[in-house]
């Protein structure tokens, strides 16, 4: 869909010559073009993985070679799939009196979480990491770092505004005066959010916090059902948390469609910090963090700088600051995996502890292996096989595992394992997994030993 547009040809033609008046023109073209064929296209889902295709490639150009691929990436995510996903919702007639003001407040909600996130991601200039590099993940991306997580919050956004703000008190401090005073006259809505955002940002707030509370609640019953033994958890759930797991569902269908990582912990906790992100405070801790791996003289002192900016946060907060120091900037001040998690397992002194402290580190952390054990799957099933891919997914593996603390991600070790057990091929990397403990030494034979079975496998000579 998207490739074979004129402006998009305009746009491959730029360079770090060109004006910034022409980039943003080109740019500005580009995104009316994608809006008129989102607008005409009748088939939504090969809409959207040609968007995702085109937002994968923009994501691999140099930004110090072409000037436009952070703005047209951000103006897509922005402008572009909030309207492509529309098309997915239902076609019944909506006859709400302040549909065009909900609507209005629907986008300001999830364009401030999009802006949230592309902060996190390093595409706006304040950021010390900005159009410096970026770390280059083997396997799908965790769900901050992707583009299209903002849509899929949309999406979950537009479920809870519909489902539990039409009431009366919304109605009549929101909807009434948006619709009367700014809609009414054709006066510009984003001025209305700017004088009344201390008290939309408190309802906002408070939606996200039911939305936590019924994830908790969720949660106990899930727990109290495990330990008696029963399956009744989801009988017991109210209406309204059965309206939380139904948008959290969509959520992760989103997620998988999209081929990003969205790990149980990012619930209505981290769709409330992303929300209500203090832009000052992330963009210090995150230079801070950059600057004690760029600087420090040893990897101790650089955690210990870190751990004065845990002191400063709430657990979750620290955990996208970190993240994004780790995946953002240039590669002498990019926060290492060694250091990210020596935070991790320094946060607490068990796993349960650990993954409390530090939720979304230690998901990013344990998910990689596995991740890229089904890839390693995938691939040694192929009809036809291409071995230097394998030995280069191997390696990836071997490294993803060695930089692991093998005590404290035993259980996602040990999921490895188990995931490539049932397959002949990869019983050598079982065996070094379980029986040798993942030792340097022995990697290369048992590497060479898979190639080996699948070379005959294959008829390779």
């Amino acid at each position: 869909m998207a490739t074979s547009l004129p402006s998009l040809q305009r746009f491959a033609r730029l360079n770090s010559n060109s004006d910034k008046t022409e980039v943003r023109e080109v740019v500005a073209a580009v995104i009316d073009d994608l809006r008129t064929t989102v607008k005409n296209t009748i088939d939504p889902a090969a809409a959207r993985r040609s968007i995702a295709d085109l937002l994968d490639f923009l994501n691999s150009l140099k930004s110090t070679v072409h000037p436009g691929r952070v703005e047209l990436a951000q103006s897509i995510s922005q402008k572009i799939i909030p309207e492509l996903y529309q098309k997915d919702e239902p076609t019944e007639y909506d006859d709400y009196e302040y549909l065009r003001a909900e609507y209005l407040l629907v986008n300001h909600i999830s364009s401030k979480i999009a802006d949230n996130l592309s902060i996190i991601r390093g595409e706006v200039s304040a950021h010390p990491g900005y159009r410096k590099g970026r770390r280059e993940f083997p396997v799908h991306p965790l769900c901050i770092y992707a583009n299209l997580y903002a849509s899929g919050i949309r999406d979950l956004i537009i479920k809870l505004v519909t489902q539990r703000f039409r009431n009366k008190k919304i109605q009549t401090t929101i909807y009434e005066p948006l619709t009367r005073d700014v809609i009414g006259v054709g006066k510009n809505h984003e001025s209305f959010f700017e004088d009344n955002v201390i008290y939309i940002d408190e309802q906002v707030t408070k939606l996200l916090d039911w939305g936590i509370a019924a994830e908790q609640s969720m949660a106990e019953k899930k727990s109290e059902s495990s330990s008696s033994g029963t399956n009744s958890a989801a009988q017991d759930f109210t209406p309204e948390e059965l309206l939380v797991q139904k948008v959290r569902d969509k959520l992760k269908v989103h997620s998988e469609i999209n081929e990003y990582f969205l790990p149980q912990t990012a619930g209505f906790v981290l769709i409330k910090q992303l929300y209500t992100l203090n832009k000052g405070r992330f963009l210090h801790s995150v230079k801070e963090i950059q600057n004690a791996t760029k600087y420090g003289n040893d990897h101790s002192q650089t955690v210990l700088q870190i751990d004065q900016i845990v002191n400063e946060t709430e657990d979750l907060e620290f955990d996208i600051i970190a993240l994004s120091a780790h995946a953002v900037g240039d590669e002498q001040s990019m926060l290492s995996y060694k250091a990210l998690q020596d935070i991790c397992i320094g946060s607490a002194r068990s796993r349960d502890a650990m993954l409390e402290a530090r939720p979304l580190i230690a998901a990013e952390l344990g998910r990689q292996p596995i991740h890229m054990a089904k890839q390693i799957i995938a691939e040694t099933q192929n009809k036809v096989g291409n071995i230097p891919k394998i030995e280069e997914m191997l390696e990836n593996f071997r490294e993803m595992i060695r930089r692991l603390n093998q005590k404290r991600f035993e259980p996602e070790i040990n999921t490895c394992a188990s995931m490539m057990l049932p397959y002949k091929s990869l019983k050598p990397i079982v065996k070094w997994l379980q029986n040798e403990g993942a030792e340097e030494g022995t990697f290369f034979l048992r590497m060479q030993q898979v190639q080996i079975t699948l070379k005959k496998k294959w008829n390779i000579v």
